[in-house]
């Protein structure tokens, strides 16, 4: 082995010891001045087992795909999940090829509770998927933070090597325009899910949005309750977007029961945000800036 060749063998392995390798296929980063838009959705996950993706998941696809994103996060559980790999890797390739037909860009995973049916083996798993069990990726003159919230043994918070890793990432990107962060439990839920999110650790979920009030994040992106809900707190824009197919429930508020998508356009340093309301059960297509939707 030529001397270049064994230094980058010695770098993978670095990185892969870490479990700080980002996705080797991010979108091409454009001019910090250059307009981009992507999409968020999360909990696309079918009712069973063996059945399809939903149908309000195409019809999102089919919506995302007309508005030309460059790319989109998937916020977790994208399938049901399973104690046995074998099904997990099944339904994961079901999703892939739901979505191949429908969308073309790239969707970077945050790990939900129900890819991790399968414990250890289904970590490594999506690990391997996603390119690593937590990672980020830059787009133009933004940063993004894809984190996991269901590592065997540290479920429900983001503590040891995973948030050594966020706050050293979090330092590096200072420069950033904006900052975005996504993943599955909410740090605030606000319904069925309340005491099953990050804040069945509330010192812990308070030291992590005190680590996101100082770094400016500009917003964070979460799913695991089946609805639409955005609050701010300390300057940080959190968003619940779980409506993307499984089944829906409103909110504590009654409101938020819709399946949906959140579409995000930056512009320099203007950050425009939106919630696409699919058109169903005879409720027709809404698209309404966040910050004013019900």
């Amino acid at each position: 082995m030529n001397k270049r060749l064994y230094i980058l063998a010695i770098l993978l392995l670095l990185g892969a010891v870490l479990g700080v390798v980002a996705q080797v296929d991010h979108p091409p980063a454009s001019g910090g001045e250059t307009p981009f838009t992507f999409a968020v959705f999360g909990d696309n996950r079918p009712g069973g087992a063996n059945d399809d993706q939903p149908e309000a998941f195409k019809a999102i696809l089919a919506k995302m795909s007309e508005m030309q994103p460059a790319f989109a996060l998937n916020t977790g559980d994208c399938i049901l999940g399973s104690s046995s790999l074998v099904k997990t890797k099944a339904q994961y390739a079901g999703y892939v090829k739901t979505v191949e037909p429908l969308f073309t860009p790239k969707i970077y995973l945050a790990v939900g509770n129900h890819e991790m049916k399968g414990g250890k083996d289904a970590f490594e798993f999506f690990a391997r998927e996603t390119g690593a069990p937590y990672y980020s990726f830059d787009s133009g003159n933004s940063h993004f933070i894809a984190l996991h919230s269901n590592i065997p043994g540290e479920s429900g918070r983001i503590t040891g090597d995973q948030l050594d890793w966020l706050k050293k990432d979090l330092e590096k990107s200072r420069a950033a325009a904006h900052k975005f962060v996504f993943l599955h439990e909410p740090l605030y839920p606000v319904d069925g899910h309340k005491g099953s999110s990050l804040d069945q650790y509330p010192k812990d979920r308070d030291a992590l949005h005190s680590l996101f009030v100082r770094n400016r994040i500009t917003a964070v992106f979460v799913g695991h309750e089946h609805l639409f809900h955005e609050e701010v707190r300390n300057g940080v824009r959190y968003i619940i977007t779980g409506g993307g197919g499984a089944g829906v429930y409103p909110s504590a508020e009654g409101t938020g029961d819709f399946h949906h998508f959140v579409l995000v356009t930056i512009s320099g340093d203007k950050v425009e945000m939106k919630v696409v309301k699919i058109a169903q059960h005879g409720r027709p297509e809404e698209i309404l800036p966040i910050g004013e939707a019900p």
